[in-house]
């Protein structure tokens, strides 16, 4: 008897950023610690790594986005530990109302047995009510079935943010996921059966995530057991889920190393060594010639670059970046100072 085929379709949560676990690389470890015989499908190997991507790349350098094609991450960002063993089919800010347009021909490529769904965040915070949310879920689920009609799907529910997005939001959450057990019931055949993996109820938002949505190493442990239980009830693995005895923690936030070149134009270029664990960075910067203070810049940077412009020709400017994950910041680098070059010569005028 040939091993289940497993896919996993998601956004984010179920993609992991690098440097994760993911939940998905504890779940095929606990298969291969129970010598359980599972083979996990899809098209992307890796997480999502900001280093990468072609679109953060464009917003840090300055340029236009890139669209289309061209603004895919390839997914092939490091695991925290190994490699996973086997492929995915997630991807960050993914949506239900997304996949419903991709499902179909990725099910036909690679004829799961189990299509595992963590999707629904981004469609209440992008797209619509919980009403049209579940109706794309639905299509996901016809669309899969169109190319594989005896798929067995399992669905998480949202497992919710402790203080991202509004009151409303966070009740518009708890409405989903009152929602979907109905629409699940509703969808499941005989020949297709569709089934809830309940990841709320042992989902603690602010204390299993990191930036009170994406889940930390103990929120990751959470969701591998929910789907890994749901799993075991189709046959999937004889032993219950066991977790690590230590919990895990997240990685220490090292010192990066900084470095920083002068431009013409008024700018600055800034790089710095890759911190693992760090989800972004904070930028801070003074004009040593004015007697400023340190300021930080107001929003994060997503990757291990960045070009400070308009700045004042001839003076002198204290650079230092710190990597963060989420609000929890990391040691700051050393500072650098570098003196701002001369702006740009300014184009002739006609006569």
């Amino acid at each position: 008897m040939r091993a289940p085929r497993i896919m996993i379709l998601g956004d984010s949560l179920a993609s992991g950023m690098q440097d994760d676990y993911t939940w998905r690389w504890r779940l095929g470890e606990h298969y291969r610690r129970t010598d359980t015989a599972a083979e996990f499908v899809g098209p992307y190997s890796g997480t999502f790594s900001m280093y990468e991507d072609p679109v953060l790349l464009a917003l840090v350098e300055g340029r236009s986005a890139p669209t289309g094609v061209e603004a895919a991450n390839p997914m092939t960002g490091p695991y925290r530990d190994g490699t996973f063993a086997g492929r995915h089919c997630a991807r960050p800010g993914w949506t239900a109302h997304a996949a419903r347009g991709a499902v179909r021909d990725v099910v036909a490529a690679e004829q799961p047995d189990f299509l595992l769904i963590q999707l629904g965040f981004n469609d209440l915070a992008m797209v619509g009510p919980p009403e049209q949310a579940l109706r794309d879920l639905g299509a996901v689920v016809s669309e899969a079935r169109a190319a594989a009609p005896e798929v067995t799907v399992l669905v998480a529910n949202v497992a919710g943010t402790s203080s991202w997005g509004n009151a409303w939001f966070r009740e518009t959450l708890k409405d989903y996921n009152a929602k979907l057990p109905s629409a699940l019931a509703a969808w499941s055949t005989p020949r297709s059966r569709v089934a809830l993996v309940d990841v709320r109820s042992g989902f603690d938002p602010a204390s299993d995530t990191y930036d009170a949505i994406h889940p930390n190493p103990g929120g990751e442990l959470v969701m591998a057991a929910a789907f890994a239980e749901v799993l075991r009830e189709f046959g999937v693995g004889r032993r219950p889920w066991s977790a690590p005895h230590d919990r895990p923690r997240d990685l220490p936030l090292t010192e990066p190393a900084l470095a920083a070149t002068p431009s013409r134009g008024g700018s600055v270029q800034l790089r710095w060594s890759r911190v693992r664990g760090a989800s972004a960075y904070r930028v801070a910067m003074r004009d040593i010639t004015l007697g400023e203070r340190r300021a930080l810049g107001p929003l994060p940077v997503l990757g291990d670059h960045w070009r400070a412009r308009g700045l004042a020709p001839g003076h002198v400017y204290e650079f230092d970046v710190t990597p963060a994950r989420g609000e929890r910041l990391g040691r700051r680098s050393k500072p650098v100072r570098v003196l701002a070059g001369p702006s740009a010569p300014r184009p002739p005028r006609a006569r």
